[in-house]
Parts: C-alpha cells; structure tokens; sequence
C-alpha cells in the first residue's frame, strides 16, 4: 500500500499538525510505503519521501493508492482534491478538530459560507474522515464516513520520578483564551487560590504570544489577582520542554475543544498525572485508566477537579505509572501505525 499525506506543515514546534504528520509517515512508512507533499514547500527534517509543491505536480511521480488531507481549510487543497478524483485515487481528510461542532461554532458564518461555496465538495468527496477521538467522531456532524485514527507519541527515556509536596502545576500549548479554554482554567484557579496559596502551589503556563495573546492572558490574571499564583512563559521546545515537565507535579488543560492534544499525551509519556476537560478528548480515557483527573468545561467543576488533584499527592507515583502504561499500551506510534493503516485497508477495500 501506498499513501500520500498533504499537509500545510512550517516546522513550527507548537503546532500540533506540524508536530504529528512527520511522525504519522514516518511510522505508516515502517510498515507501507509512504511520502509527505507538504503545501508550504518547506523542507521537513526526518521525512525520507517528500515532494514540492509547484505548478506541474503530479500525483504520478509516487502512485499512491490513497491519499490523506491533514486539515480542511486549505485553499491549495481544492485543486489537489479535484486531481485525485479525476486519477480515480480516492483521498482521507484528517480535520485536526476542525469539524467538530464546537470548532465551527467559532466563527460560524465565515465557516459556513466557506463549506457551501468551496469546502462542502471536498469533504464529500473523501472516501471517509479520519477522527482523532471517539470525542470528535461523535461531535462530528460532517462526512458519509468516519473512523477513528489516532495520534501517537515518541516514548521518552526520562519519566517522573519524585513528587513535590507543594504540586506545581503546568500547562504547555497555545495560548488561545476560548479554544484552550485559559479562561476557564484562570477562573478556575481563583476560585481555589486560597487551597494553593496555603499549599504553596502555582501554575506556569507556557506558550507562543502571537497576535497579542500573551497580553490578552497576563490581564486575565491580573483581574482576578493571581498573579503570585499563575506566571506566563515563552513558548518552549525540546530539552527546556522536557525540564519544565519532569519539574511539574501535575499537567492541566481544559480545552474547550481538540482533535487529540499532543501536549497531554507529551505529558502522560513522562509520568506526569493529568487535570483534563472533556474537551480535551482524553479527560475519560485518562480517568478510566487512573492516570489523572477528568471535569466538566466549566470553572467549578476544574475547581473541584484541582483540588481533588492537590490533595492526592500520596497517589502521584502510582497515577505516574499508570499514564506511562495507557501511553505504551494505546498511543506509541507503532501501535496507532499500524492499526490506522488497517482501518485504511478496511475502507478502500477493492481500491487498493
């Protein structure tokens, strides 16, 4: 089998599609054959198989027997679509989110006149979306075909090891108020202020400021005086990501809605027990499994989902393990690799 992944990709570390398509074709590619076309033309380190992005491009210099859109609002994807369709090669989309209803809930009418005029066709004419969670499948009103492929994570060597008996907390990942829901997790944070202030608890959030949103989140703080409680930090990457986690006591995010957020899986590889909302897609899987804590996307259920977390310290080590476990047993990317490509064979069918 042979599969071709398109995605708009600028190396960006705080991206999540940036960050898993090079790692979705490099693991399909241990057991298929597979190539990136990467829209922005930039090279991605690692991908043994790529292709520009020019005028002339043919689908013909790899043949694939599939091919699979990271993504649906790429304008560059229309065209490529059209050309899968007369070469009789049938296409996946993987919508990273965007589809789910809370996703086009935000700005509705531009997104909905988008589908109508331009992007309706596209997603109909895929053979099936490819869905992240169970979370986004069901919250997924779009496609004559769903299925649920996941995103893995590289295992690291280090994992948690020790436990603060003040737990800090840490949320990595964009700072975007309403998708990421930082405003709920704030609010929340004030209306237990007075638990982490006598446990010498704090929280660090670390993310990109684009567009002014670091700003937006350091006035958020200041207005419901935690400042002593919250500190804001550049975004970071690599070792200095590392550091900060294997450092924290506890990872919190309280999307409001997500495909399958690389920073909790990042988080649940090194040990570290999770605080997460059902839009995050995980807050189940991570409770079921006894790895972390789950809430409702609203203030005081984070509230009482933080405090409950705060005074479990004396089962850090075993949620620890039990994150490591849910993160080999279900998200290594061999695993989802393999499994994905299945679900793959099962769809196409006589196709291949």
């Amino acid at each position: 089998m042979k599969i071709i992944h398109i995605a708009h990709i600028k190396n960006d570390p705080c991206s999540g599609v940036d960050v898993v398509v090079p790692e979705h074709v490099t693991a399909q590619g241990r057991f298929a054959g597979t190539a990136l076309l990467n829209i922005t033309n930039e090279k991605i380190p690692g991908v043994r198989r790529q292709y520009a992005y020019k005028k002339g491009f043919s689908f013909d210099d790899f043949s694939p027997n599939l091919a699979v859109f990271h993504e649906v609002y790429r304008i560059e994807y229309l065209s490529l679509a059209k050309a899968l369709r007369q070469k009789g090669i049938p296409y996946i989309i993987v919508p990273h989110g965007e589809l789910n209803a809370e996703a086009q809930m935000k700005k509705h009418l531009k997104k909905s006149t988008a589908n109508l005029l331009l992007f309706n066709r596209f997603i109909n004419g895929a053979e099936a979306l490819q869905m992240l969670s169970k979370r986004e499948l069901e919250s997924t009103d779009f496609g004559k075909r769903k299925f649920i492929g996941t995103n893995g994570i590289n295992i690291p060597e280090k994992r948690k090891k020790s436990f603060n008996q003040s737990p800090a907390l840490i949320y990595i990942g964009r700072l975007d108020a309403y998708h990421k829901g930082l405003d709920l997790m704030l609010d929340a944070i004030a209306l237990v202020r007075g638990e982490m202030r006598e446990a010498g608890s704090r929280l660090d959030i670390y993310g990109p400021d684009r567009n002014g949103e670091g700003e937006i989140i350091l006035n958020m703080i200041k207005r419901r005086k935690i400042s002593d409680l919250v500190r804001l930090h550049p975004a970071i990457s690599g070792e200095k990501k590392a550091k900060a986690l294997l450092s924290a006591d506890l990872f919190i995010q309280t999307s409001r809605f997500e495909g399958m957020p690389m920073g909790v899986l990042e988080a649940l590889s090194y040990g570290l027990p999770c605080v997460l909302s059902e839009g995050t897609t995980l807050s189940q899987t991570v409770e079921k499994s006894g790895a972390g804590f789950a809430c409702r996307n609203d203030a005081k259920s984070i509230a009482l989902a933080i405090k409950k977390a705060m005074s479990s310290a004396s089962e850090y080590e075993k949620l620890s393990k039990n994150a490591t476990d849910l993160i080999r047993r279900d998200f290594s990317w061999d695993t989802v690799a393999v499994e994905t490509i299945e679900k793959y064979k099962d769809i196409l069918g006589e196709k291949i």
